[in-house]
């Protein structure tokens, strides 16, 4: 596991980490954190409760999706064709509704998944990328 960098990052619950990602995220209004050989949501924080409960719901949906047979085919074609290398997906965006979900995993633990939950009006780059910058401190808090 990578060593936090700063004392702050050291001291964060996860609920603590979660909600500060969520302030950097785009529009986000909530954030989870799931155990995809569980399914079960370790984190939630939010403050849009029609969001919360659908990553709630969702936390086995998601574990899934990226274990499930289709993604797996997909990322071995794209193995195949040299086009890709690591352990999977390592970001999905999904539109769904009037929102935007963001689902990042990292290389170093392939078996868990942070989700962001924006405005779809929000720029889909950015918020990857402000996800993305967030990834080290909520890890460091699990």
């Amino acid at each position: 596991m990578a060593q936090p960098s700063t004392l702050t990052e050291a001291t964060l619950s996860l609920d603590d980490a979660l909600s500060a990602g969520m302030q950097t995220v785009p529009n986000c209004v909530a954030a989870g954190y799931v155990d995809m050989q569980t399914g079960f949501l370790l984190g939630l924080q939010g403050r849009d409760p029609d969001s919360m409960a659908a990553l709630e719901a969702m936390s086995t949906s998601i574990a899934n999706l990226i274990l499930g047979r289709g993604v797996r085919a997909f990322e071995q074609l794209l193995s195949d064709s040299g086009t890709a290398e690591g352990a999977g997906f390592g970001e999905i965006a999904i539109y769904s509704g009037n929102r935007l979900y963001l689902l990042l995993r990292r290389p170093d633990q392939p078996n868990h998944v942070i989700c962001f939950v924006s405005d779809d009006h929000t720029n889909v780059g950015l918020a990857l990328a402000k996800s993305a910058a967030n990834m080290n401190m909520i890890s460091t808090a699990v």
